[in-house]
């Protein structure tokens, strides 16, 4: 059981955690970050609300199938690393553009689009699958039987 502080700022942490981990995500083609940091970010945060409540507790909210999201971001990475031969480049070719940001006429900025980033994006949520799938069934482990056994 822990206290209603403890709860708190592991809520605080986890959307400080959550908005960090994303921008490590999004930064990852251009400076240090990407898809294996932010991951790992992300499944700290989600950790932590799992010690601050309890796994039962965090179960009856929210019980996704983590290794289902391991599969899945394999299976992304893996096809955007594949789909340069479709079109006769090399495998992991990577290409960028950079469109212009209108508002109202006016050029406000520029977006650079990395197709990089894909590939990032299913790291992104291997990592997150796979630690968490981990730490929840390490977890699950140490849960005592309500029957007196172990």
């Amino acid at each position: 059981m822990t206290t209603v502080i403890t709860k708190t700022v592991a809520k605080i942490c986890l959307m400080v955690d959550m908005l960090y981990s994303i921008d490590l995500l999004l930064i990852g083609g251009n400076r240090p970050g990407g898809g294996f940091i932010g991951g790992v970010l992300c499944a700290c945060g989600i950790g932590l609300i799992y010690v601050a409540y309890g796994y039962e507790d965090i179960k009856k909210i929210w019980n996704p199938d983590w290794h289902s999201w391991f599969g899945y971001g394999l299976l992304f990475a893996s096809i955007t690393a594949l789909s340069p031969l479709l079109a006769g480049h090399n495998y992991f070719r990577s290409a960028f553009d950079i469109r212009p940001i209108e508002l109202m006429g006016y050029e406000v900025g520029e977006l650079e689009l990395v197709s990089s980033m894909f590939f990032d994006l299913g790291v992104y949520f291997v990592v997150v699958g796979g630690l968490l799938f981990i730490v929840t069934k390490v977890g699950t482990d140490k849960v005592k039987d309500p029957e007196g056994g172990q």
